[in-house]
């Protein structure tokens, strides 16, 4: 009987007890991950916060026509800095982004020969990979022209962003920016 009473007792007190205890343990080490998430992504935030003003400064155009034409020059820029000839430059307009944010996208192709094309195409890259506008590379294409020679085809496609003014943060999200700025 009293085996019996033991078994009833741990089958129906104890066991879910622990079991219990268990799952609130695990829940306070997810808890404690999120809220460590969190953390680090507010102190990202705040560091990063220079170099978005700089970005804001730097080229973040509020419309597409100065967003386009900045982002155009910078490219031809980057080509000649890289010693390449741009043969055509055509931009189009991305249908509405979800977010603040819109897109131009840009088909660059150009052709490249001798020992130094590689040198060249790796530099017109990297100067728009480091750009200080809001530029990304989206699609890299390259060929040869001939079998057996060093003559390469490139065509790229890089995007620009720009910020229109209905995509300005709210006075809310500035508000919340501002407590975090308070925050150690």
């Amino acid at each position: 009987m009293a085996a019996v009473a033991l078994l009833a007792i741990n089958s129906l007190i104890v066991g879910p007890y622990f079991d219990r205890a268990a799952a609130l343990e695990d829940d306070k080490r997810t808890a404690a991950k999120t809220l460590g998430d969190n953390q680090n992504l507010l102190r990202l935030q705040k560091s990063k916060q220079g170099e978005w003003n700089q970005m804001l400064s730097n080229g973040l155009q509020a419309d597409d026509s100065t967003a386009q034409s900045r982002t155009q020059q910078m490219i031809q820029a980057w080509a000649r800095g890289a010693n390449i000839n741009l043969e055509a430059i055509n931009s189009e307009h991305v249908s509405t982004q979800k977010g603040p944010f819109q897109v131009i996208n840009f088909s660059l192709d150009f052709n490249t020969s001798g020992t130094d094309s590689m040198r060249q195409i790796a530099r017109f890259l990297w100067s728009i990979e480091s750009a200080r506008i809001p530029i990304r590379l989206n699609d890299v294409k390259i060929q040869s022209a001939r079998e057996g020679t060093d003559q390469l085809t490139v065509k790229l496609v890089v995007s620009a962003l720009y910020m229109p003014p209905t995509g300005q943060p709210s006075a809310a999200a500035n508000e919340m920016f501002n407590e975090l700025e308070g925050m150690p």
